[in-house]
Formats: structure tokens, C-alpha cells, sequence
């Protein structure tokens, strides 16, 4: 089986996202602004929501009872998008569309291929951890066995510790990147929800879809934290920085750091109040290339390691 294309993906990802920005925009767009004025109506001080933003107590009961609808809402909005620019980056969805929300059964399809890959992932994270903790206990037994000297002894069982924090974080990684990467073109292409046909396509290419992910998320996240750093200003995250040096240092008793961290999340939230309307047009922009990005990326690769699969269309 072919292997994924690491250079020609991350091009055709970056070059999607780009030259079809508009179309993009004219998907994403409609869901991105229902998402946001919902998202308003349930913070404290929006859109008649008169919650003190300096209650944590009540802010804290409302998110634990709106925790559910959010989540369920949110999974919706993010595998509508998701199906919809996957068709587009896989040509199946041509010219200029200018609202898009759809109840259409691959966004069905999406959302529960993402709920079985959860599930899967947390049966996969318990073998892992009964993986460590048996490593962690047979190590420990054989370099107690070995009787080495105090100084080998230290030496070795850090060494054991750091593999397993390796075994633990790499097996998590590598079951994300095999099962996760091509759950959207497989869905919206074959109709149907299988984890198992993403993991054989991507046999022989973890490591290339770990290079793909880094050359899209770094950029992403560089950029996003530029944009929030610019909107709220340094010294809102100096203060951060001031409050977790002083609990990590002990200057601070944990009743202080948690009165400073409350001061503080009530100020970042008076100035959530302020720049909301940017930091909305902002994240419409960011999540529109973004979405780009991602459905751009595993729809090429998609394409170029499915022999059955008909060339990658031209969506325009």
C-alpha cells in the first residue's frame, strides 16, 4: 500500500485552504454565527445574561448544567462543517455556496464516527494504563533484583519512569494519529462509519501524518495565540504568569492563588466583554482557513493512498 505524501499533502492542505477560502467561508459561516450567539447568550454580561462575572460559584453551576447541551450543540456545528468542506475538498460539492446547514446523513455519519472513535479511544487509554502500570511494577521488581548501587539505582529508575511516560503519551498518540486522521473523507466518500478502514490506510505513514499534523497546528496555534495576546494585552497574561510562579514558588498560600486566579478570570472576562465582536470576527476568519486545513489535508491524503478512490476533483 502507497504511503501518504507528506509534502504534497501539507501543499495541497495550505493551497485548499487559500484558493478556495470564500467557498470555504460560505460553509462554515452560517453554523460559525449560530455557534457564537449561543456561546454569547450563556456567558455572564452577554446578550441579557445578567450573571455577575465575578460570581465563580454561579458560573461554575451554570457550566457543569449547561456541560451537556453545549457538548451535544457543539459535536453537531463541528461535524456539520467538517462534512461539508470535506465534500468540497473532495470536489463532490462544486461552485459557490453562500449559506450552508445541513441535516443531511453524512453529517450523521460524522457525528457518529467521532463518538465511536471516542469511545474506542478510552478502552485504548485503559490498556495503556494497566500497559504502564504492569511495565512500572516488572521494572521495578527486576531493578530491585539487580541489588544495584544507590546512585545506578536512582539512574535506573528514572529511566524506567521516563520510558513509561514515553509508552504511555506514544501509545495514545499513535492510536489518534492512525484512527482519526481519515475518519472525515471515509465517511463523506464511502458512506459509512469505519474506524478500521481509516487505521489500513494509514499503515506505514504515523509518522507522516504526525509531520502533517505538527506543519498545520503549530502555524495554527502560533497564530491564534498572537491574536488573543494582541486583543487582551500582555498584561493580562503577566498577572497569569505572576499568580502561577508565586504558587509553584510557595510565595502564595493555595487560598491566595485561588482568590488572585478568581480576580483574574473576572478581569479577562470584563474584557471579553469588551473586544467580543473582534475576537468574532477574528475566529470566523481563523476557523474558516483552519477548517481548510484539516479536511484539506486528509481528503489529499485520503485520495493518494486509496487506489479505489477517483482522482481529487477540482471543487470549483
Amino acid at each position: 500500500m502507497s504511503k501518504i505524501p507528506v509534502f504534497e499533502t501539507i501543499a495541497h492542505a495550505y493551497g485548499f485552504a487559500t484558493g478556495n477560502f470564500l467557498r470555504i467561508l460560505g460553509i462554515v459561516w452560517a453554523p460559525l454565527v449560530v455557534s457564537i450567539a449561543v456561546g454569547l447568550m450563556v456567558t455572564p454580561g452577554f446578550f441579557g445574561n445578567r450573571m455577575p462575572i465575578d460570581d465563580i460559584d454561579a458560573i461554575q453551576r451554570q457550566s457543569l448544567r449547561l456541560a451537556p447541551l453545549i457538548f451535544v450543540f457543539s459535536l453537531f456545528i463541528r461535524a456539520m462543517i467538517g462534512a461539508g468542506v470535506t465534500e468540497l475538498a473532495l470536489g463532490k460539492r462544486t461552485g459557490t455556496t453562500f449559506v450552508y446547514f445541513s441535516v443531511a446523513a453524512p453529517v450523521w455519519r460524522l457525528i457518529g464516527a467521532w463518538l465511536l472513535f471516542a469511545l474506542v479511544m478510552i478502552l485504548i487509554y485503559i490498556g495503556v494504563v494497566v500497559l504502564v502500570i504492569a511495565v512500572a511494577v516488572g521494572g521495578g521488581l527486576a531493578v530491585k533484583a539487580a541489588a544495584l548501587s544507590p546512585g545506578a539505582n536512582t539512574i535506573a529508575a528514572g529511566l524506567l519512569a521516563l520510558f513509561c511516560i514515553f509508552l504511555f503519551a506514544g501509545a495514545l498518540v499513535y492510536a489518534m494519529a492512525r484512527l482519526a486522521f481519515l475518519i472525515p473523507p471515509v465517511v463523506v466518500e464511502e458512506n459509512k462509519v469505519d474506524l478500521a478502514r481509516g487505521w489500513i490506510l494509514t499503515r506505514g505513514s504515523f509518522w507522516r501524518v504526525c509531520c502533517i499534523g505538527l506543519a498545520i497546528f503549530i502555524p495554527l496555534i502560533l497564530v491564534e495565540g498572537t491574536i488573543v495576546v494582541s486583543v487582551y494585552g500582555l498584561e493580562y497574561f503577566h498577572r497569569l504568569a505572576g499568580i502561577l510562579r508565586g504558587g509553584f514558588l510557595r510565595q502564595l498560600s493555595e487560598e491566595a492563588v485561588r482568590q488572585q486566579m478568581d480576580v483574574w478570570g473576572a478581569a479577562v472576562r470584563a474584557r471579553g466583554l469588551q473586544v467580543w465582536p473582534f475576537m468574532a470576527a477574528a475566529g470566523l476568519v481563523f476557523e474558516t482557513f483552519a477548517y481548510g486545513l484539516l479536511y484539506g489535508a486528509s481528503a489529499f491524503a485520503y485520495r493518494e493512498i486509496n487506489p479505489g478512490a477517483p482522482p481529487l476533483r477540482d471543487p470549483r
